[in-house]
């Protein structure tokens, strides 16, 4: 563990996490921590869910979020905040949806920011690129918008796994990064009808398998709150609040 300007950082399984981090073992606190880390070029992301960091809203958003090349967005957040965000820090803002946004075809968006969901997107210059692809949406629980049942999230899931191959087969990369809104099923979900995770999104570890994958939904309070579980070789975290990484 090292820290620089009074923030905790963490090198763990090739992606460098900032935050209030500790050694853990998988399944408790920030999950399992590998020594070492990524000896090649990384690039410096910050991810966004959920609620508004005061931190990221104010004055010292430039000298706090230094660095950063892009912003993920999980979700469920105001969309003049993901504004501020690409104003101020002046880095791209890609982003999908969660199930308190406004609906995609809506008049309501976030202006200057990158929709992700089921997209699958190149972030970066020349060939120090991170691909990222995004899924919007939660459990149908209340009828609202964003909402999806199994079947549908699994015909979503399907439709961007097939974009993926297609990449593929034009010599585009696999995504490095999946991001959602809910978790995948098991993977820092909850038991509740609105909380509980997305079983097609096990279908998508298992094909494409992602070094890492980004969701929010699922609120994160006290330092006990298991925020990183982890799937064969794939790495799922829950960026509540906000994380900085390197990935």
């Amino acid at each position: 563990m090292f820290s620089t300007k009074g923030q905790s950082h963490t090198t763990w399984c090739g992606f460098i996490a900032r935050g209030r981090s500790r050694r853990g073992t998988k399944g408790a606190g920030d999950g399992m921590l590998c020594e070492g880390g990524d000896s090649g070029p990384a690039m410096k992301i910050l991810c966004i869910s959920d609620q508004v960091e005061q931190v990221l809203h104010g004055p010292s958003l430039n000298s706090y979020a230094r660095g950063v090349e892009a912003v993920i967005s999980c979700g469920d957040l105001p969309f003049d905040y993901l504004e501020y965000i690409i104003t101020f820090l002046g880095a791209p803002v890609y982003y999908v949806l969660g199930n308190h946004d406004p609906a995609p075809d809506g008049p309501e968006y976030p202006g200057g920011c990158v929709p992700l969901d089921g997209r699958v997107v190149e972030v970066g210059r020349g060939e120090e690129k991170v691909t990222f692809a995004g899924l919007s949406g939660s459990p149908l629980y209340s009828g609202g918008p964003n909402q999806y049942t199994e079947g549908q999230m699994g015909r979503r899931a399907w439709g961007l796994s097939a974009r993926i191959r297609c990449r593929q087969l034009l010599g585009r990369p696999a995504p490095t990064v999946f991001v959602t809104h809910s978790p995948p099923l098991g993977l820092g979900d909850r038991e509740d009808p609105a909380h509980v995770g997305f079983e097609p999104f096990l279908g998508l570890i298992d094909r494409h398998k992602p070094p890492l994958w980004l969701h929010g939904h699922v609120h994160l309070y006290g330092p006990d709150q298991q925020r990183v579980t982890s799937r064969g070789e794939t790495k799922v975290l829950n960026v509540f609040g906000h994380r900085i990484l390197e990935v």
